[in-house]
């Protein structure tokens, strides 16, 4: 499968139309690759597509799946080790995986995971013909590996959704894959954010684009020192012309437009937080020569770490923080998973960057102006306001526009006369245009009412979509559907991209639930037919409520941590390390800790506790942490962890013990159970946690550990299953 995947890969780079029938149907839809005309909509068409590419997708795991699923049914009821070397298996994996892309392209690993379960398959093969097999199938992955690192035989050469067969710089990390291309013609005229009524000449840029979605510009930096007015033009410069000279934090300055702008007012110093190295080395070592090394100027101060834990640490103060069309979302991916989360744009991160503004200070976000953001972010400055009791959140708010582009300006003291006055030559000057406040009645709107409407809540229930202010428990910045409106399968008119993804990542789980059955499900039927014996049904539900609940825990307490941490990658890696290590501990050990129905049950009520313990007390523990040494952090990271995750591994080998020594014929049974509904977690937590949260996500987890304690009281003991 791995193989395939591969190929495929290859077969796309060497013909790119191949992928208007695969990939083009989920990626963002603003570039339009090969003039896609719209978006796709839900529908059998989508299903089918969402099908095929999952399907593609999961040839591995289909292969991998039924060779443990064997493994199991041949060491039933004494399945523990086997089920605990898979969960330290995996934990190894999660450890080995960033360093390993740190120094290898993720096509490479693909190929050299190829060969590793070759190796696998060679110590575990007896007969002639596997060993050959396997051999082969170990030279084919080696081949493979180095064919994907040593050419660009296995990248996709588009950028943006655009086909590119000459891309300048590819580079690979743990995190993403950081693209440079140059510009088409036209590219650089006139963008958003700058003044329509500028003149003089615009610096050449090249085009970086990070997992192809997330976007940023590399400047010329000869002409960027030559051409401030170039910079100071723009609408992200509106607040340094209000505190000019002043020491400014920027997140996310990718390619360095922002340092730009910031350096284009003498005296002013720049300490620039950006998350991906990578994107560092193009601007610093990769186009050195051509960018004249922006994170490297005079007053600029570069720190690679994730901006709001930088934000929630850092003991300086400032005059201005701002952040333009920066990403949050990690890992800014096309299609359902633009729906990942987003710390960056939380109250919580909000109260963060107000507590680092000097008196007078300005925080300014800037986002392309869709209606939902537009409001979203209008409402985060008033929920920010109200947290800290200002009376009058307006005389703080001001909202300037440029054609698709707004910034949302919010000040730790009130703008006073001077500044509007600024403000307004500025808007005049340059053409941009205020949002808030109104210019006249005629103007007053959405976004104004929002801040001027003494009941915040009935301003926010007023308009169709859901703009209330994203919380760390709820981060969902771009997910502006009501959760009642999603349950009714109905989306406000003109809903975007985003809240379209909704649509597919709901299509996506029926799809799964389907391929699960088929799968997973129908195989073992067509191969054994349904297990006999008296309690048939208990077993079944106990393998689904663990199956649901173990992703459902696992999904929401990671997610919860990953703050604590800072660096989402690592974050993701030392959490799913800690997961899995600690279940496959408790798997070795629950033949002694649950050798009865009622142990069993227990140990599911003490799963379902701790989950609950985790849901309140979790983010308490995390914020008093916050400021401790990276290595305390990870302990902190690793017990919290660990704990409900010991408890969780005892649960399948418990089970498959207590039902005896005929239980081989269920295993199966109970592996593919519970595969498809992990599965079916995997997304079903998503929706959970963007429509209520993920303190609701765990108590879902908790609960369905629950039920599984129930069901173990229905285990005929010592019989076939």
């Amino acid at each position: 499968g791995a193989v395939l995947l591969l190929l495929f890969l290859g077969a796309v780079h060497s013909w790119p139309e191949l992928a208007r029938a695969t990939l083009a149907p989920f990626h963002q839809p603003f570039y339009k690759p090969f003039a896609r005309p719209e978006m796709a909509k839900p529908g059998w068409h989508m299903a089918m597509r969402l099908g095929a590419l999952a399907l593609g997708a999961g040839w591995p795991f289909f292969f991998a799946g039924t060779a443990i699923s064997g493994m199991l049914a041949e060491r039933a009821p004494k399945v523990a080790g086997a089920y605990a070397a898979t969960f330290m298996g995996s934990a190894l994996g999660c450890a080995v995986l960033p360093v390993t892309l740190t120094w290898i392209s993720a096509p490479a690993a693909l190929g050299f995971s190829v060969a590793l379960s070759a190796v696998a398959a060679l110590f575990f093969t007896s007969r002639k013909v596997g060993k050959v097999a396997a051999s082969l199938l170990l030279l084919l992955g080696m081949v493979l590996g180095v064919w994907a690192q040593t050419t660009d035989g296995a990248e996709i050469p588009f950028a943006r959704g655009r086909y590119e067969p000459n891309l300048l710089a590819v580079r690979w990390n743990a995190m993403s894959r950081v693209a440079a291309f140059a510009l088409p013609p036209g590219d650089t005229l006139k963008p958003f954010g700058q003044s329509s009524g500028y003149r003089g000449p615009s610096p050449k840029q090249i085009g970086l684009v990070v997992d192809d979605s997330g976007y940023t510009n590399l400047f010329d930096g000869k002409a960027s020192l030559d051409n401030p007015d170039y910079f100071r033009s723009n609408l992200v410069a509106l607040p340094h012309h209000l505190r000019p000279g002043g020491r400014a934090l920027v997140f996310g300055p990718g390619g360095g437009k922002d340092i730009w702008i910031a350096l284009a007012f003498p005296g002013t110093t720049v300490t620039a937080v950006e998350i991906n190295p990578q994107v560092v080395e193009m601007a610093e070592e990769v186009f050195a020569g051509f960018s004249k090394k922006p994170y490297s100027r005079p007053g600029v101060e570069v720190v690679v770490t994730d901006a709001r834990r930088f934000a929630a640490v850092d003991k300086g103060s400032y005059d201005i923080i701002a952040a333009s069309a920066v990403f949050g979302r990690m890992p800014p991916a096309a299609g359902a998973f633009t729906l990942s989360e987003d710390l960056l744009h939380t109250l919580e991160g909000f109260q963060d960057y107000w507590d680092r503004l000097d008196e007078g200070g300005i925080l300014s976000i800037t986002r392309f102006a869709y209606e939902q953001r537009a409001l979203r972010l209008t409402a985060l400055a008033r929920a920010l306001l109200e947290s800290q009791g200002v009376a009058e959140p307006g005389r703080h708010i001001r909202v300037v526009t440029d054609r698709g582009l707004a910034n949302v300006m919010v000040s730790k003291t009130p703008f006073d006369n001077g500044d509007d006055e600024k403000l307004t030559r500025l808007a005049d000057h340059y053409g941009f245009d205020f949002l808030y406040p109104p210019g006249s009645e005629a103007d007053v709107n959405q976004l104004t009412r929002l801040v001027d409407d003494p009941d915040f809540d009935a301003a926010l229930e007023a308009i169709s979509f859901d703009v209330s202010p994203p919380t760390d428990d709820r981060p969902f910045f771009y997910y502006t559907v009501r959760p009642r409106d999603f349950l009714s399968g109905s989306l406000p008119d003109r809903a975007g991209f985003d809240d379209r993804g909704a649509e597919v990542l709901r299509a996506a789980m029926a799809v799964m639930a389907v391929l699960a059955l088929l799968v997973l499900i129908l195989p073992v039927f067509l191969a054994r037919g349904l297990p006999r014996g008296r309690g048939l049904m208990m077993p079944l539900i106990f393998f689904a409520a663990i199956g649901l609940g173990y992703m459902m825990l696992e999904i929401g307490i990671m997610k919860r941590l990953f703050l604590l941490l800072g660096h989402p990658v690592y974050a993701v890696s030392a959490t799913l390390f800690a997961f899995l290590l600690g279940s496959g501990i408790g798997s070795l050990m629950a033949g002694r800790l649950a050798p009865t129905k009622k142990a069993l049950s227990l140990w599911m009520i003490a799963t379902a506790a701790l989950g609950c313990a985790h849901a309140i007390w979790g983010p308490g523990v995390a914020t008093h942490f916050m400021e401790a040494s990276l290595a305390a952090r990870v302990l902190v990271v690793c017990i919290s962890v660990m704990i409900p995750a010991f408890v969780m591994g005892i649960a399948f080998p418990g089970a498959a013990a207590l039902l005896g020594a005929d239980s081989a014929t269920f295993m199966p049974w109970a592996w593919a159970v519970n595969g498809a509904a992990g599965v079916a977690a995997t997304l079903g937590a998503v929706l959970i946690a963007m429509n209520w949260g993920f303190t609701v996500t765990i108590f879902a987890g908790a609960t369905l550990y629950l039920v599984a304690a129930l069901a173990v009281t229905g285990f005929a003991q010592g019989e076939s299953a």
